[in-house]
């Protein structure tokens, strides 16, 4: 069913109590999850949803027996635009409650990670910040890791799979999100029909990469690259003409995907965490971490700092 507002102006029924539920849920907490997350009774929860559902006269959510086992089409629709909606609220509060940022920033951020609206969200920063300079520099994570440690950015912004060891600089390090990281393919297939198993993989110093040829190492398969490149849309067309087993987090899946997994014969595989890195506890830096964590519909908890 098309999702519809009877407004230019949207459905002032429609609560930023409500899309914050909806988010939690949809972010694979459930009901219980997003009760405690926003102080409420699960009871209080489950009748937010359904209002909204109602509102919007379509289902949001797949249930099955009470407990949440999905999103509807409807649902994965609206996700990215509550995620956006709830972003620039808690950005617009938090403008108003603290100093505009001044100065000159370098950030680094990956470019083989599927991350929020990071574009978007430096424009919004930038225009409510006239004072503010922004130098952004693109690069696998494991350089931006390099490029800390040489002094060159003042905030980053990098993928780790949780096996990884955390820089021993003394940084403050914000866990922004976590999620699976899969085996995927083109069909249904078992690795004990494979002698060596062709990978398509990103370039050397990828963490998912290394991650897993040592799951594989563990259980003694022999692999090979047989196909590398660094841009996500190269590595899921090549999975998906059969050049190889790839590695991605959940949200880089493309729907024509299979997942593979212990009952296939594949080892299990490390979360991706997607952290940010402070190189220094100034004003100015602070505040930025702030905006972004905030930008990026965190649901971890602004609080979740790892070292």
């Amino acid at each position: 069913m098309k999702l519809t507002l009877s407004s230019p102006l949207g459905d002032r029924r429609v609560t930023l109590e409500q899309l914050r539920a909806f988010a939690l849920i949809a972010e694979g907490g459930g009901f219980l999850q997003a009760a405690q997350e926003l102080c409420r009774s699960q009871s209080a929860i489950t009748q937010g949803l359904k209002r909204l559902e109602d509102i919007l006269q379509c289902r949001l959510v797949e249930r099955r027996q009470g407990h949440v086992v999905g999103l509807t089409p409807d649902g994965e629709r609206f996700l990215p635009a509550v995620n956006e909606i709830l972003a620039r609220a808690s950005e617009a509060v938090s403008a108003m409650k603290r100093p505009q940022i001044s100065g000159h920033l370098a950030i680094g951020v990956p470019d083989d990670f599927k991350i929020f609206d990071l574009h978007g969200a430096m424009s919004r920063c930038l225009t409510m910040n006239p004072d503010l300079r922004i130098e952004v520099r693109s690069a696998l994570s494991s350089t931006i890791f390099q490029m800390l440690d040489d002094g060159h950015l003042d905030l980053a912004i990098a993928k780790r799979v949780a096996t990884d060891e955390l820089p021993d600089k003394g940084h403050s390090v914000h866990l922004l999100r976590k999620e699976p990281l899969r085996w995927i393919a083109s069909e249904r297939q078992r690795i004990d029909r494979f002698e060596e198993l062709s990978l398509a993989v990103f370039p050397e110093g990828c963490s998912y990469r290394a991650a897993a040829r040592a799951a594989l190492s563990a259980v003694g398969k022999r692999t090979y690259c047989g196909y590398v490149s660094a841009a996500y849309e190269n590595i899921r067309a090549a999975v998906s003409s059969g050049l190889g087993v790839g590695i991605l987090p959940q949200s880089a899946i493309s729907k024509d995907h299979v997942i593979l997994d212990e009952e296939d014969g594949f080892p299990p595989l490390p979360d991706v965490h997607l952290v940010m890195i402070q190189a220094s506890k100034t004003n100015a830096i602070c505040q930025m971490a702030d905006f972004l964590r905030r930008s990026s519909g965190n649901k971890i908890g602004h609080n979740a700092v790892l070292i």
